[in-house]
């Protein structure tokens, strides 16, 4: 039987690319998936302009760029179907300046092909079943066309996304519906559309929805929604999904588009929020069986990419010393808390805010002020409409010189109705009388649900102490 050097359970972006990395410094890789390809993904499919850039570095730009995908530069925010802003994704050095929507059926095989093209062993249609560990070894259980077959090697990396079977082996699953977001999408044909769109709607809050640009009339587009969201304050995925597709319906209704719309498929995500540690006797977790997805905009490509080269390093560094234990393995935790927490712990502060339902009217005016500011501030667009594309770190984005322009903005939209030669007294009774009822009825909701308040306020408040640390030591290395 053969002794591989490393076995990757799953073969997605993060699996694929890391036997990419791994098969090209000559160790012998052996990469194992459920499925057979080509076989499709439910996801939103968005590939940000990081993540495109990460493709081109390990060869597989070149067939996503033959397909004549949708070249995404422009972005538009909508709420309760008024559209609040609209502007370019920016474009940051190093990276590419535009984003593409890739089916996953397409992308997860051309990183796939590329492992096996550079050198990696793969097996398809592989369930794995358990693990069992060896003083030298770890073996490898799973089942291949009804057939039980094993598969020995050093180390094990869990690549199997939000049901990894590797991460509930060693006991390090996570199903925190704080940390869960559930998702779903469908494909929408007749839709002439070259700009993604993200659509929030106070009913489904903190929700979002997106309509992203695949190729000519084709779209992905879906709803997704914090678990907790979901099963406390009953917001209902399928309703929301059915409101963007009446949105939708009607936009190309006024348009005179012939759209239609595919059955939709849903699935979990694991968010950042979730994280813990990754990394085992012998093993490691990668991109979202380690909870690795932007709790902002459930992005999870390009941090599957990126925890995939992390973890290629401290194989490599394990390998070249022997040394395959808790300690030694325990160099990726550092390297991906140092990569990942600065940003990513603050979108997770922002999302468990945002998951009390209680505040939502306050969250809808902030996102509404900030599209305004947007509309008002090109900088600031820059910042923000970065932040949901994932080229901008949304710790820039909450720098208290850029935080503070909604707010005076605010203060403006509150004074107008004092200014000019009349006073609009209706208008400010009207909004004083509606921000009062939201108030008694917001103590009541306290009163009604007193604990879970309490345990919100506490873990607000401790994720804040972590963001503000995590900051400092970021100003710290940077000499700032």
């Amino acid at each position: 039987m053969t002794l591989y050097d490393v076995a990757i359970v799953g073969a997605g972006p993060a699996g694929s690319s890391l036997a990419i990395r791994l098969a090209e410094q000559g160790f012998n890789v052996l990469l194992l998936e459920k499925h057979s390809f080509p076989r499709d993904k439910t996801c939103g499919d968005l590939v940000s302009p990081k993540g495109l850039t990460i493709l081109d570095a390990l060869g597989c730009l070149e067939p996503i760029n033959k397909r004549f995908y949708v070249p995404l530069t422009e972005a538009r925010t909508v709420l309760d179907g008024k559209w609040l802003s609209r502007g370019r994704i920016p474009y940051r050095p190093g990276m590419l300046d535009h984003a593409h929507a890739v089916p996953r059926i397409v992308l997860d095989e051309i990183i796939f092909r590329r492992a096996q093209q550079v050198g990696a062993s793969t097996a398809e249609a592989v369930e794995v079943k358990g693990l069992s560990f060896d003083k030298d070894r770890i073996r490898v259980s799973a089942e291949q066309a009804n057939k039980s077959v094993t598969y020995e090697t050093r180390l094990v990396v869990g690549a199997d996304g939000p049901h990894s079977v590797v991460a509930r082996q060693v006991g390090m699953g996570m199903t925190d519906q704080r940390y869960m977001e559930f998702a779903m999408r469908a494909y929408c044909h007749g839709l002439p559309i070259r700009e993604s769109i993200m659509l929030f709607e106070e009913e489904f809050f903190p929700g979002f929805g997106w309509v992203f640009p695949v190729s000519n009339r084709l779209a992905n587009v879906g709803v997704g929604v914090v678990a907790e969201s979901s099963k406390k304050f009953g917001v209902d995925l399928r309703l929301f999904f059915d409101r963007l597709i009446k949105r939708l319906l009607c936009w190309a209704a006024d348009e005179g588009w012939h759209i239609e719309v595919e059955k939709p498929t849903g699935w979990p995500i694991k968010t950042y929020g979730g994280t813990h540690r990754n990394f085992f006797e012998r093993g490691l977790l990668i991109g979202e069986a380690g909870c690795f997805v932007d709790p902002i905009n459930g992005e999870g490509i390009p941090l599957a990419l990126e925890s995939a080269a992390l973890a290629a390093e401290t194989i490599s560094a394990a390998f070249k010393r022997g040394d395959f234990s808790h300690e030694m393995l325990s160099q990726y935790e550092l390297h991906w808390r140092s990569a990942f927490e600065p940003n990513l712990g603050t979108s997770d502060l922002v999302v468990s805010m945002i998951r009390n339902r209680y505040l939502s009217k306050l969250w809808i005016e902030l996102l509404e002020l900030c599209c305004k500011t947007a509309e008002a501030e090109s900088d600031y667009a820059w910042k923000m409409g970065g932040i949901l594309a994932g080229t901008v770190p949304i710790r820039e984005g909450l720098r208290p010189e850029v935080a503070l322009r909604p707010l005076l903005h605010a203060m403006q939209d509150w004074t107008n109705p004092f200014s000019g030669p009349h006073l609009n007294l209706p208008n400010v009774i009207s909004r004083a009388i509606k921000f009062g009822l939201w108030e008694v009825s917001l103590l009541s909701d306290i009163a009604r649900d007193y604990q879970w308040f309490v345990n919100w306020c506490r873990e607000v408040n401790e994720k804040q102490r972590l963001v503000i640390a995590n900051r400092r030591a970021v100003n710290y290395e940077l000499g700032m």
